[in-house]
């Protein structure tokens, strides 16, 4: 007859239900009012979800953008609140056949009804559109430490949803309320036009629950199968991924030359550093590694330049909230030739310029975007700090990063920077060289350096003697260009038979 058996969501404990004297009349009133707003923030989310072009835009494409992934993890940050707050209402009422005041107690079951039904409802309609969307269900199963949000909350209101506890609760409540409605205390109460909103809302909801009977238990059984079957797939998972992060992390490193010297020296790097500003992109190769070999293209790895603390600080990165969060962690001392954030196994970190650019070849890319952009770029790489380095190069999967992932997330569709992905075995994915030819097609397009998204301000090349060779201005697109078509400016080439 009551809801005393609907289970709470994971992640909220079921508290334990206030004695009868411990309802008043302030508490009734607060929660009504805050019921009230659950409902409306809940309608505003089924009306973003009926209407917004990012799902079709995203299924189209195959992935979301940065963008888009935060503009879901939001909405859906904003669900699970709403959500723990109607569980919270719902189960200080579970107890209400306590309350000896039957005006009371009709008003405390009154609420906890309609928040059980419009939860129910809405719901219904959110586990309906991500069952049909197999990309929206993946991102909302993703774990994400930045909104805080933990692995597996879609399949948590699923199950919540296909729970027959839950259907039984709710229909044991349903025939509560028939008997309910025949009584003085709720005609009174529904004529009270502060009240008689809460009974319209049951009146509309109810329905749900007959309606929804099949398909609770369709979802019920649909749910122990797919619980079941990923259960038995999951150590064959975690061995390939496991095996994946040994293998990469292991041989990431490795040469296939025997002690290679790479020419980007702390002394080479000091003459290219008063050319760099935070934010700057840095795409580097280091020549025999065996992660050059094995990647495509010539440009391997990606970092982000932060300069110094005192730098950050003028941009006003520290206040930024994933800033915030991280500050005190990376104190970043006095360095000569500052720091830099890169994806690199095992994990995202924040490093000295020299030990990122233990390299070959370096290009500086400058984003062309405003003070403010810039410092949400920082502060938004601040805010991945920690992840492991994604060995399946997966950027659906925003739990796992790497390293030109990194730069995408933090400067895709700021200012003009746009970064298209592009599908490689059946992924969506972007690389070095990807980077590097977006900046020389845009700056071929602009009617200035100043107008590219991206425009190159440093490039150190090793050439065919061993040594590194800082390139002046004017000749770093040309050289650019011809690395792009198949030009390897460290190989020797052979004249006269004999190589120079």
């Amino acid at each position: 007859m009551t809801l005393q058996r609907l289970r709470p969501p994971s992640g909220l404990k079921s508290p334990a239900p206030p004695p009868a004297d411990g309802i008043d009349e302030t508490q009734v009133l607060a929660d009504r009012d805050t019921l009230l707003e659950i409902l409306g923030g809940l309608n505003r989310l089924e009306e973003l979800l009926d209407h917004t072009p990012v799902l079709a835009a995203a299924t189209q494409r195959g992935y979301f953008t940065p963008d888009e992934d935060d503009r879901v993890r939001q909405a859906l940050l904003a669900y699970r609140n709403y959500r723990f707050a109607a569980y919270e209402i719902i189960f200080r009422y579970r107890d209400f056949l306590n309350i000896e005041d039957e005006s009371l107690q009709t008003r405390c079951f009154v609420i906890a009804f309609t928040a059980a039904l419009v939860l129910y409802a809405k719901s219904l309609k959110f586990i309906a559109v991500a069952e049909r969307l197999p990309l929206l269900h993946s991102k909302l199963n993703e774990p994400d430490a930045k909104f805080e949000l933990e692995a597996g909350f879609f399949d948590d209101v699923r199950t919540g949803y296909s729970s027959l506890f839950n259907y039984r609760a709710l229909a044991r409540a349903d025939r509560f309320w028939g008997g309910l409605r025949r009584t003085d205390f709720f005609r009174s109460l529904d004529a009270d036009t502060d009240w008689h909103w809460l009974c319209e809302t049951i009146r509309k909801k109810r329905g749900v629950i007959r309606k929804s009977l099949w398909g609770a238990l369709r979802r019920y059984l649909r749910s122990n199968w797919h619980a079941l079957w990923q259960k038995a797939l999951r150590p064959a998972r975690q061995t390939r991924y496991g095996l994946q992060s040994l293998v990469g992390g292991r041989f990431a490193g490795l040469h296939v030359v025997a002690n290679p010297i790479h020419v980007l020296t702390k002394e080479v790097l000091a003459r290219l550093q008063p050319q760099l500003l935070p934010g700057d992109i840095l795409l580097c190769r280091a020549e025999g590694k065996l992660s050059a070999a094995m990647l495509p293209g010539f440009w391997s790895h990606v970092a982000i330049y932060l300069g110094s603390r005192d730098q950050l600080v003028a941009l006003q990165v520290h206040t930024l909230p994933h800033a915030a969060k991280h500050w005190d962690a990376y104190p970043m001392p006095a360095d000569p030739l500052g720091w830099v954030i890169e994806g690199v196994a095992p994990r995202v970190r924040i490093c000295p310029l020299e030990t990122s650019l233990h390299a070959d070849h370096v290009v500086v890319l400058r984003p062309n975007v405003s003070t403010l952009d810039l410092a949400a770029a920082l502060g938004e790489a601040f805010g991945h700090l920690g992840k492991p380095y994604d060995f399946e190069f997966d950027f659906n999967v925003s739990s796992r990063i790497v390293c030109t992932e990194l730069v995408y997330r933090c400067f895709h569709q700021r200012g003009p920077i746009s970064f298209p992905l592009v599908k490689r075995l059946g992924r969506f994915t972007l690389s070095g060289d990807d980077v590097v030819h977006l900046a020389l097609d845009e700056l071929a397009k602009a009617s200035g350096p100043g107008d590219a998204p991206l425009r190159p301000v440093g490039l150190i090349l090793k050439r065919s003697d061993g040594k590194a060779h800082l390139v002046p201005a004017q000749r770093m697109v040309p050289l650019l260009q011809r690395i792009r078509v198949g030009w390897r400016p460290a190989r020797r080439v052979p004249t006269e038979g004999k190589s120079r």
